[in-house]
Order: structure tokens, then sequence, then C-alpha cells
């Protein structure tokens, strides 16, 4: 299973997610390299609704890494996202679509837990 986990920043919620390259799931097409365009279609394993993200690669300045930037506010304004909450995208086998979860930090009876956004 290809899996990528983040911790969201006030940058993801205002601006677009960034995510490396280098985590390339099935189906992504970042081989033609920096400025291209693209969409990403992702289900939201919680409600089972599907998603269209529009991407851009950026190169880092001074780095020879680049990001995946991703569109994606109407989700994170759909599901309330916030600072603080983890996303995680994963594709269980290399046919299966890409599928999203967001996490929120909750405390229960004296304990941080990992609730799932619905």
């Amino acid at each position: 299973m290809t899996k990528f986990s983040k911790l969201i920043t006030k940058t993801d919620v205002e601006k677009s997610l960034l995510i490396p390259t280098c985590y390339n799931f099935n189906g992504l097409p970042l081989e033609e390299g920096e400025g291209q365009f693209f969409n990403v279609n992702v289900i939201d394993d919680q409600t089972g609704k599907n998603w269209t993200f529009p991407c851009f690669i950026q190169q880092n300045e001074g780095l020879e890494s680049s990001d995946v930037s991703i569109g994606w506010l109407r989700f994170v304004r759909d599901k309330d996202v916030r600072v603080g909450d983890m996303i995680f995208l994963y594709q269980k086998s290399f046919d299966d679509n890409m599928r999203i979860e967001v996490k929120r930090k909750i405390r229960l009876l004296g304990q941080d837990i990992w609730a799932p956004l619905q």
C-alpha cells in the first residue's frame, strides 16, 4: 500500500497542499518535470465522495527537489480541515483509486486520539 501522511499547516489550508514528488502514487504523471499541470481524482474515505484536485509541479528554490502543489481548498472548506489535523493519502493496491482521509486529534477520557472527520 502506498501511503503519505502530513500534519496540516497554515499554508495547506490557506493556499495549497504541498507533497514532495518523491511520494509518486500510482497514476500521478510526474515524469515530465516542473511546471506541469494535471488533475488527481481521489475518494474521500469517510463519505465515498469523489474529488478532483488540480495539481501543479513546482521546483523548490535553492533545492534539487520539487513538490506537487494540490489545489484542495474546496475540500478543506467542505470538511472543515484545520491546522493541526492529519491528512492521509493512500492506495490499497496498484489498480485502486487514490483515497484521502483527514483526522483530528481529540482528547477523550484523558487520552489523545485521532478521530476521522466526517
